[in-house]
């Protein structure tokens, strides 16, 4: 068995999250304290007092993020779980990954991570833009895309995150462009996404100049574990090279499909998810076949991958007897509840990977005159495409939309 530990970035976590680390036991509670002393604040207090719009602010939700991911890595290293093979991060989850691979202290990670939030943000107040999730469509599709809806505005692919799943970043004249030219490539949908800057985009370049600065002090070993890196989707065991690849990735492209790919041609038959939400295992599963895909975002999610890596892997990649036809649905769907006309809501929740859905999340309304049906999702999942528009007129269990589960 050989296992790549990955780590999420922001966009993978729910308001609030990482007070359960910080309250569970001494260690965690000890790493939340240094965290506050290095940021300057009072993190803890903060996650537990902000509302749900402040702690969505990329200042506050990027150092909360790394410190779910960083302590669940140790409370999986205090569990004796072994060394991973490879790690990787997505975006912001690159720092996590580095403190894992040992290139990075704690103390010195969280602070790059703030230090990089604050470049960021300012270089978006100074040039702004937007993201948009484009889905359904190939990666070189929505390059073409991307060069037809540009004429001559910023507009960048920023991260290929699986197949099908493409999020981009620019101006935002470009940007209302971008639909048009995407659908007449094939793509199912491109929804906008809330987010505070065209971030993975040339818009970013004065953020290398001012986290650059930062990068260059920060003690940064050669890491102990490859590191497979955003911006070239190659393992990387030089400390000098991560600290270049770390600057290119604020205006590149997050090769997260090529990575996840890469691992898996370097033997890698398990994943696990270090961190908060779930988002990567969903992009893993999409990505490659035969491996298997676990999640320790918590402690109840580090004490079940401590007991799943003592087992076996099942699948493909296992030995044993017949194991049977096996269907995997890459695609489910909502269906009216009955006869009228549909009405769908603006999705709320959004990730990189683009919109989507709780289980039990209100996705529409069938109207019937006065009667007004809701409807609902029955599993959490992506919204992919909206399979009937708006007034249209429905039958019972007529397909409204498809959805990926995660």
């Amino acid at each position: 068995m050989s296992v790549a530990f990955v780590f999420p970035g922001q966009g993978s976590q729910a308001p609030g999250m990482g007070l359960d680390w910080a309250d569970c036991d001494e260690a965690g509670a000890d790493l939340y304290q240094w965290a506050s002393a290095c940021l300057g604040w009072d993190l803890t207090e903060t996650l537990r007092t902000a509302t749900p719009d402040e702690l969505r602010q990329t200042y506050i939700a990027q150092p909360a993020i790394f410190c779910v991911s960083v302590a669940a890595f140790r409370a999986l290293e205090a569990a004796g779980v072994e060394r991973p093979a490879y790690v990787a991060g997505h975006s912001l989850g690159e720092f996590s990954a580095l403190v894992a691979a040992g290139a990075l202290s704690f103390e010195a990670g969280i602070t790059l991570v703030a230090r990089r939030a604050e470049a960021m943000q300012r270089a978006a107040d100074a040039r702004p833009g937007s993201m948009s999730s484009v889905l359904g469509l190939s990666a070189e599709g929505v390059e073409m895309a991307v060069e037809a809806a540009a004429q001559g505005q910023v507009l960048a692919v920023a991260n290929d995150n699986a197949p099908g799943s493409v999020v981009v970043s620019g101006e935002w004249a470009a940007l209302e462009r971008l639909p048009a030219a995407a659908k007449e490539l094939g793509a199912k949908r491109v929804m906008p996404l809330n987010v505070g800057g065209a971030f993975h985009s040339p818009l970013m370049a004065s953020a290398v100049d001012a986290f650059g600065v930062y990068l260059a002090a920060a003690p940064l070993r050669d890491p102990a574990i490859p590191v497979v890196a955003n911006a070239t989707a190659e393992a990387v065991t030089r400390g000098e090279e991560l600290r270049e690849l770390l600057a290119r990735q604020l205006t590149g492209r997050v090769r997260w499909t090529e990575s996840v790919r890469r691992m898996a041609a370097l033997g890698v038959d398990t994943f696990v998810e270090v961190g908060p939400g779930t988002v990567l295992t969903g992009l893993i599963k999409r990505t490659v076949d035969g491996v298997r895909v676990l999640s320790a975002g918590d402690a109840a999610g580090v004490t079940a991958v401590v007991e799943a890596l003592r087992e076996p892997a099942e699948g493909p990649t296992a030995q044993g007897g017949d194991q049977g036809e096996v269907v995997v649905l890459p695609e489910r769907f909502a269906v009216s509840p009955g006869h009228g006309r549909f009405y769908p809501v603006t999705p709320s929740r959004f990730t990189d990977e683009g919109p989507y859905v709780e289980q039990g999340d209100l996705l529409g309304e069938v109207r019937n005159g006065a009667a007004s049906i809701p409807v609902r999702s029955p599993f959490r999942g992506w919204v992919m495409a909206h399979l009937a528009w708006e007034g249209e007129l429905v039958t019972p269990g007529q397909i409204l939309l498809s959805l990926r589960p995660f």
